[in-house]
């Protein structure tokens, strides 16, 4: 049986206790771990799948990490079948942690809900990564082409344009206008958009009051309840918070 390799840790000296707390702590408590873990339980497997749901960490760190959590055998690399670089799979170890990290996400839905949404931690390519996995994973399907533009309100103009681009088969996320007629248009406050992923708010509440406004035929229109599936959270996020907003 291999155990992990606590002294592969170099930035973090440990705690120096025994506590099972504490030895756990100083491997998966280490900043960004916690994050590299959820995408490896969405599904992502390829370093730039990793990454793109971290866009705000570096690919020095994100290589850091991923080789501590490899040591510690919560994580595997293995080479691609076909073409170069590697893939990464989480081991029976890395598996069991997903409770753990499910817990931390309900107890911040229910006790964190204000925090989850303050402006500092509303960023759009993380929603919507999360979005594009979560209909890869619902195999959500089309098909012909199918094109959805967002327009965000109250971000920055270079991040105010996003674009779904539906393919039987797939669907990808673009920043720049793909040049393909759109189908549906979506307008909204990046807020209620992160707010209706997370279960805090619901797409017909949110389309009566105007905060979402969506434009295009109906079909197009009544599917937007299938595309936008939400979070994994958005059960505990349906309920009232512990701590009222």
């Amino acid at each position: 049986m291999r155990y992990p390799k606590l002294a592969t840790m170099t930035e973090n000296p440990g705690y120096g206790q025994f506590c099972p707390v504490a030895v756990a702590a100083e491997i998966i408590a280490e900043r960004w771990t916690p994050l590299v873990l959820r995408a490896l339980f969405c599904g992502a497997t390829r370093f730039g799948e990793i990454q793109a749901s971290v866009p705000r960490m570096s690919s020095a760190l994100l290589s850091r990490r991923l080789k501590d959590l490899e040591q510690a055998n919560i994580v595997e690399r293995r080479q691609v079948e076909k073409g170069k670089g590697f893939e990464y799979f989480l081991t029976p170890s890395g598996a069991e942690l997903f409770p753990v990290l499910d817990q931390m996400g309900n107890w911040a839905q229910k006790w964190l809900r204000r925090e989850i949404i303050s402006d500092k931690n509303l960023d759009p390519d993380v929603l919507f990564w999360e979005l594009r996995r979560n209909i890869l994973a619902a195999n959500y399907q089309v098909e012909q082409r199918r094109v959805v533009e967002f327009q965000l309100q109250g971000v920055p103009a270079e991040r105010r344009f996003y674009w779904l681009v539906f393919e039987p088969g797939d669907v990808d996320i673009c920043v720049k206008n793909p040049g393909y007629d759109i189908n549906l248009w979506v307008n909204s406050k990046l807020r209620t958009l992160v707010e209706l992923w997370l279960g805090h708010r619901k797409i017909s509440a949110a389309i009566d009051d105007d905060s979402l406004q969506l434009d295009g035929d109906a079909p197009d229109v009544d599917a937007f309840s299938n595309l936008f599936t939400c979070s994994h959270f958005a059960k505990v996020g349906e309920l009232p918070p512990a701590v009222p907003n």
